[in-house]
């Protein structure tokens, strides 16, 4: 099987499996994309739960201000660190006071558990923002961090399969057997970690390792990418060409981040 050109620009060049895939198409909607989070422990960040096995601590009084808040975040359609900032500020905190143990998926249902340093029950349950929920658990004796992540558990609905359900089932069935004769999938690096339609951080990356950091910068503001949006793409052509930042500023301020 061909591997898209797309794929081949962050390093995928094969696949893990020879067998035809079952076509169609993730995160179409939303709640397609289902994401909770796990901890070293076990504990998992669900969606409609608020119990945990994390930490010894209980809820105490309402009132209670001290040490460090866990609780279950649940949001949709959120970035994290956009979610974060949201909740510090309506908290009237610093968003460094809210400690999470790693970043979830923006267009998904995405559960996971954070801890709000010196914030009482009653002041998270305050909190009111659309599609985000914060679930006060217990509290702690330490911040969350990447140490105590394990991994995710997702839930993905693949829709718009162009196959019956007979020959969807045979192909998944014979794709799944290849997994499990090579034992697993490659922990490929790939678009979460490149991008999605313009994958130029390994560009950048390199760039700022051999000390060129006028070139890092124009590579990431100026590099673009025929899968982008047409107004961003053009805004970057005109920056790499003139080097003028005036003229493409509209263009850069809608889309320079996509």
């Amino acid at each position: 099987m061909l591997v898209p050109k797309l794929e081949r620009i962050v390093g995928i060049e094969v696949y893990a499996t020879r067998s035809p895939g079952i076509g169609g198409v993730i995160k179409r909607d939303v709640e397609d994309f289902v994401v909770e989070e796990v901890l070293v422990d076990g504990s998992k960040a669900h969606e409609n739960e608020l119990k945990s096995d994390f930490g010894k601590s209980i809820i105490g009084s309402s009132d209670r201000k001290s040490s460090f808040l866990l609780c279950t975040l649940v949001k949709r359609n959120w970035d994290t660190f956009i979610s974060v900032a949201k909740i510090a500020h309506q908290l009237g905190i610093s968003p460094s006071q809210v400690q999470f143990a790693g970043i979830k998926d923006a267009r998904a249902v995405t559960s996971q558990f954070i801890t709000i340093k010196d914030c009482s029950v009653r002041d998270v349950q305050s909190l009111n923002l659309k599609d985000v929920q914060v679930r006060p658990i217990g509290y702690l004796r330490t911040a969350l961090s990447s140490y105590f992540l394990l991994g995710n558990s997702f839930h993905v609905a693949i829709k718009t399969v162009n196959h019956s359900v007979t020959t969807a089932r045979r192909r998944f069935v014979k794709i799944l057997d290849e997994i499990k004769v090579s034992g697993g999938v490659p922990n490929f690096f790939g678009h979460q970690r490149f991008g999605t339609v313009r994958p130029i951080t390994h560009l950048v990356g390199k760039a700022i390792v051999k000390g060129s950091l006028e070139n890092a910068v124009m590579l990431f503001l100026a590099k673009s990418s025929k899968y982008e949006h047409p107004t961003s793409r053009e805004a970057r052509l005109e920056l790499r060409q003139t080097r003028s930042f005036e003229p493409s500023l509209p263009g850069c301020r809608m889309f320079i981040f996509t």
